[in-house]
């Protein structure tokens, strides 16, 4: 016999996952009355009161905190075992979801494609971009195997949650080689130069702007771009000078043309990427891979 209602427990989940009964009624599909009497049914089969309620809000109490733990892994344990049976379908290939933040630069997630279909030529690839927030949130439900940041937030606190740094790229300042000579000496060559930086809020740009303080530079900023290659371009074509990471550079086309100034790896401006993966109970096979082998170094 099933020692009690499980509808009980997953109701009790998602109140307290949202933190208010109207927001779980929402969710639920479930008038307010309803709910509530079914969490007052489970607080009398287990014998404890879960919520203290103050100022209107719904606080755990130390018997509702220990049930939410359990029951989050029940929950989740549930979810992993839909998505393995999901992915059993795939004629025998191993499907790896992954997802890519905003400001992971092209070159690495190339690198990583290819160290996957290197070690499983069979492996079924699904690739999806967007921030770091819902990429996070999709990872605790199962949504992907692994997801490349270029910076850790509040997700990675998360239970159950690892971080590893797998790359640290020097950023180094280039220009088309035809213009080297105008920029012999950084920083100070950079004042009054056209540069074209990444876009606001990744950790380069972020970092560019301190390197800029600290020496007291004020370049003639041309744009702030998102995708790397598109600066690249811009760079190659002549119209200003751009920090880009050196794995990029080694690894683009027509990078003859490329002059990395005053070789300025020593200033300290890196571009990172970060894996994050859910500790599963049942592992998957090539995210074992990554973890172990896969870097990027330059």
């Amino acid at each position: 016999m099933i020692p009690f209602n499980y509808h009980h427990l997953y109701y009790f989940h998602i109140i307290a996952k949202l933190g208010s009964i109207s927001k779980a009624c929402d969710k639920l599909r479930l008038c307010q009355p309803t709910l509530s009497a079914q969490l007052k049914q489970f607080e009398n089969y287990l014998n404890v009161r879960l919520f203290e309620r103050e100022n209107k809000k719904l606080i755990l109490t130390e018997e509702g905190r220990h049930v939410l733990f359990y029951a989050s892994e029940i929950f989740d344990f549930g979810d992993e075992m839909i998505y393995n049976l999901n992915n059993i379908s795939q004629k025998g290939r191993v499907k790896i979801h992954i997802g890519i933040s905003h400001h992971i630069p092209r070159s690495v997630v190339d690198a990583l494609l290819k160290f996957l279909l290197n070690i499983e030529p069979e492996a079924y690839l699904s690739v999806h971009e967007d921030n770091v927030e819902f990429l996070a949130e999709g990872l605790k439900t199962h949504q992907f195997d692994i997801v490349l940041s270029d910076a850790i937030t509040h997700a990675y606190s998360e239970e159950n949650i690892e971080c590893q740094l797998i790359a640290k790229i020097p950023v180094v300042f280039c220009v088309h080689s035809s213009l080297a000579k105008k920029y012999r000496t950084l920083p100070c060559d950079l004042n009054n130069a056209p540069v074209i930086l990444p876009t606001a809020h990744s950790q380069v740009y972020m970092a560019i702007q301190d390197y800029f303080i600290t020496h007291k530079i004020k370049p003639r900023i041309i744009g702030e771009i998102q995708e790397l290659e598109n600066i690249r371009r811009l760079v190659l074509a002549k119209i200003g000078i751009a920090p880009l990471n050196k794995f990029t550079i080694l690894k683009a086309p027509g990078k003859e043309s490329l002059a990395i100034l005053n070789n300025n790896e020593k200033h300290g401006i890196f571009d990172k990427v970060y894996l994050l993966t859910k500790t599963r109970k049942k592992k998957h096979p090539l995210v074992q891979k990554i973890v172990s082998q896969f870097r990027i170094s330059a």
